[in-house]
């Protein structure tokens, strides 16, 4: 009968999956997996509870021989090295004059670098002012009454009194045929060329306002570095100083205020 049973198809075991909704978790927890995890907990809470006991029950003049060594207590711990690799007095000092100098040759850099850009700035805040006219300088030549193209250039030399007539038509002409208005086939020229000015005139005043905003926008870049400059020079300064003063008092050339906070000074040898 269990033959029969075993030989007819079964049903794949399929367990039942995370739900959607709780896909983030991860795949869903079976009862094996419950079990390692409570075991592991166990095992820690266990081993927690003998510390504690331990730590309880300790006798206060408990001693060991491995107490007296010297590197047993910095196992695993960083700190300061020993004097084995501490550097001497005169090796200090020297190190501390290539700081001095560097600070130096830092100072002198940035002081340039702010002359540049306060330059830049006078040239870029000057190159935004007013015409300047000299009067001894010659005087241009009057251009006014004179036809000129969209560009502002002089066609012609025509003054305003001269009266300017149209062209005739030519001898021999029959009565029927239309002579032209001149005035009337220049409208639609001058339009066009009035149109095309105009046109000129929007462009150039849109190149006009974009640079302007770009020599704004590079004015207040300028201006920021400028800051940035200034501040990195007082850091600078401000170091150097404090470094000149921990010279001076490894040199024992000054006073100043030892560990305890006691201020003291060099008294100077009675001449």
């Amino acid at each position: 009968m269990s033959s029969m049973r075993n030989a007819v198809t079964r049903r794949p075991h399929r367990e039942r999956a995370q739900p959607e909704a709780r896909k983030k978790w991860g795949l869903l927890e079976k009862h094996k997996d419950y079990s390692l995890r409570a075991q592991d907990y166990n095992t820690k809470k266990k081993k927690l509870s003998q510390l504690t006991t331990k730590i309880r029950d300790r006798h206060p003049d408990e001693f060991a021989y491995g107490m007296l060594n010297k590197g047993s207590g910095k196992q695993g711990k960083h700190g300061r090295s020993g004097d084995e690799n501490r550097l001497s007095h005169d090796a200090v000092k020297l190190l501390k004059t290539q700081d001095a100098g560097y600070l130096r040759v830092a100072a002198a850099r940035g002081r340039k670098e702010m002359k540049k850009v306060n330059e830049q700035l006078g040239v870029a805040e000057g190159s935004t002012g007013q015409k300047i006219v000299f009067e001894d300088a010659a005087p241009q030549e009057d251009k006014r009454g004179k036809k000129r193209d969209s560009g502002g250039h002089v066609l012609e030399d025509v003054n305003m009194n001269e009266v300017a007539y149209p062209e005739l038509p030519a001898l021999g002409m029959n009565s029927d045929d239309e002579v032209e208005n001149p005035e009337e086939s220049d409208v639609p020229t001058s339009r066009a060329k009035a149109k095309k000015a105009l046109h000129l005139e929007k462009d150039a005043s849109a190149r006009l306002r974009a640079e302007r905003k770009r020599r704004r926008r590079l004015q207040e870049v300028r201006k920021v570095k400028l800051d940035m400059l200034k501040k990195r020079q007082q850091e600078i300064l401000a170091t150097a100083d404090q470094l000149d003063l921990q010279r001076a008092r490894m040199a024992k050339a000054i006073g100043g205020v030892n560990k305890t906070g006691v201020k003291f000074k060099l008294r100077e040898r009675k001449r």
